[in-house]
């Protein structure tokens, strides 16, 4: 595209800007007139979490309606690209920076779909004085949309029901398409919940169940047959040949949890914690022995004319603990069991595994902006976590030291492509952070950030795909600023980490040396009825050899054939809200064609290309 046509084009962009915009009024406003009269709305319904009730923080909250985040719906983008996919919306995610597992016991070894599951910690418990509906939906240019319908409603004071549905239907970006619609991800999922707590207060119990089923059409990324790897020729989109056309993977995850406690008194009160949850992994290839999908398989194993490759992650847990407070000092002490059943479809055995914990919370908040937390927990094989949180004025310092065992998948694999049998050791992490809070009145707010990690005999995967562990350690250091500022309906956010890794492991560890995000936008109010907020998003990474993707193991793994460049990508946005409905319109990697033809999320797969996204978001109290 010509630097004229990418005018003329931004010109028809800023045009229907300006007419949602200055329209919207006028196509709502009978509902502000008419939505204005009724007694219930955002203001009467409250929400709480299971983690605020566990840690007796009971305190319900207001229900957001502003319009920060409005215009984002890429998991990618919500996160602030603290994660890599592999090009689309819906597609295998990893963290950029190093992160510790959230437990410390055995794991399945897969989680590049866990951003897209709903997990127990996740549900929100409401308290509404009248039916909350909220729906939302996206549709995206080369056939990507979204589909999310949240319900609540109190049967009576006490006790809440609700359940919630996603879809995501996102087509192909780089290959061939076979017709439109020729999907690149299908995802379903839907979750029910409820709480009661007795008329007295002193029991409340809470459920929830989800189910999520999310399939990925794999491409393997892009086919390249040259010698010499030249980045402006990979441009092409769907006009480029791709490595994978018959391959297909997916996570079927089923969760039941349920949260109940008794009230004593406020010194003592019991409480029980009951999870079931069953992860299903796959890949499956119908024809793997075809071009071009015979040239991407080093090897088979045990058949050629398909691949079927699954593992299954089974496990239920218990746990019973006692809390209290005294004053301003709270504390929680419990005993965990889990029992886990990890299976491989081509696996002689099945690994049946019982773990018992032991752990505990106390808090402490003596003021207001004053606040301590420190957790620990033990696992009789002999992992544990330990960590501690000071909150005080113009300063945040947190540290945490943890041993965690090797995940299942990376001791035992066997599938048509690949096979493993090891037996590693756990990894050890110690983590210092801290982060300063520095604010002038309403208009500005700089906060100076440093993380600073070490890793011992940490797990991954080499640049064979193959799982290893080294013996070495590896330090990271992260410092950093996030700043705001603002001026008259003026705002500006950023956020700046630089990485530094030293050790003899340094190099297992892939991470940019510069990371950049920036948000300018404009943000008013009209006469209390219409809120408008219109902006631009920059993100940058700097050049360095990211993580490839296998889809045949659903991991990323070290390469170091690849320099993804370094590349600012800029999108332009506008969402308003009108009463309960917010509206947004996105253009994507606005300045494609002008500083390249494109950037790399991962070696061989394209960023999101320039294209317009709409959303609508509606929230209904009756």
């Amino acid at each position: 595209m010509t630097l004229l046509n990418f005018a003329a084009v931004l010109k028809k962009i800023l045009l229907i800007i300006s007419i949602f915009v200055c329209g919207i009024g006028s196509v709502f406003a009978q509902v502000i007139d008419d939505s204005t009269k009724n007694v219930y709305g955002a203001k009467t319904t409250f929400f709480t979490t299971e983690e605020n009730i566990k840690n007796n923080l009971e305190a319900y909250q207001v229900i957001d309606t502003s319009l920060t985040g409005t215009h984002n719906w890429d998991p990618v983008n919500i996160s602030d690209y603290y994660y890599q996919n592999i090009g689309t919306i819906g597609t295998a995610m990893r963290p950029v920076f190093y992160e510790t597992p959230d437990i410390i016991g055995k794991r399945s070894g897969f989680g590049v779909y866990d951003r897209y599951m709903k997990t127990p910690d996740e549900f929100r418990y409401f308290d509404t004085k009248s039916p909350y509906t909220k729906m939302r939906s996206v549709f995206g240019g080369n056939y990507r949309a979204f589909i999310g319908i949240d319900f609540s409603r109190n049967v009576n004071e006490n006790w809440n029901v609700g359940f919630s549905f996603r879809r995501w239907t996102i087509d192909k970006q780089i290959g061939p398409l076979q017709s439109r619609g020729d999907l690149n991800v299908l995802s379903h999922s839907y979750d029910i919940q409820t709480d009661y707590r007795t008329p007295d207060r002193k029991y409340h119990v809470m459920f929830n169940f989800a189910r999520t089923f999310h399939k990925v059409n794999e491409t393997g990324g892009i086919r390249d047959t040259t010698e010499t790897l030249v980045y402006n020729e990979l441009f092409d989109y769907d006009d480029e040949d791709i490595n994978l056309r018959n391959a297909q993977s997916g996570e079927l995850r089923q969760q039941y949890h349920i949260y109940q406690q008794y009230k004593l008194n406020n010194l003592i009160q019991f409480y029980h914690v009951f999870d079931r949850t069953n992860r299903m992994n796959s890949f499956l290839n119908t024809d793997p022995s075809t071009n071009p999908d015979v040239d991407y398989f080093d090897q088979f194993l045990l058949r050629t004319d398909s691949t079927a490759d699954l593992s299954r992650y089974v496990y239920f847990q218990n746990e019973v603990g006692f809390k209290g407070s005294i004053g301003d000092f709270f504390y929680r002490f419990y005993g965990k069991r889990k029992e886990i059943r990890y299976t491989g479809k081509y696996l002689n055995s099945v690994n049946p595994l019982t773990e018992n914990y032991a752990g505990g919370y106390i808090r402490f908040k003596p003021k207001e902006n004053w606040q301590l937390k420190a957790n620990a927990e033990y696992e009789l094989n002999g992992n544990y976590q330990i960590g501690a949180s000071l909150d005080v004025p113009f300063l945040t310092v947190s540290a945490k030291s943890m041993q965690f065992a090797s995940p299942f998948f990376y001791e035992q694999h066997l599938g048509n492509h690949d096979y493993w049998r090891n037996n590693f050791s756990s990894e050890q992490v110690q983590q210092l952070s801290g982060k300063l809070d520095i604010k002038w009145k309403d208009y500005f707010r700089i906060q100076p950030k440093l993380d600073l990690k070490i890793v011992s005999n940490h797990m991954y995967f080499d640049t064979l795909a193959m799982p290893q562990q080294s013996n070495g350690i590896a330090t990271l250091i992260h410092p950093g600023i996030e700043a705001k500022a603002k001026y008259g309906a003026m705002n500006l956010d950023a956020n700046y980490v630089y990485t530094l890794k030293e050790g003899a492991d340094a190099d297992l560890f892939r991470i940019p040396e510069h990371f950049l995000t920036l948000d300018v936008y404009y943000h008013k109010v009209f006469e209390g009825r219409l809120e408008a907020r219109i902006g631009t998003e920059a993100h940058y990474k700097s050049t360095y050899f990211a993580d490839d993707y296998d889809p045949v193991i659903q991991q990323f793994h070290l390469q170091n054939y690849f320099e993804v460049p370094g590349y600012m990508f800029i999108d332009l946005y506008a969402s308003v809200k009108i009463n309960t409905a917010q509206l947004f319109i996105k253009f994507r990697h606005l300045n494609q064609d002008i500083t390249a033809g494109g950037y790399f999320t991962t070696p061989y797969y394209t960023g999101q290309e320039r294209i317009l996204d709409f959303g609508l978001t509606w929230m209904f109290f009756d």
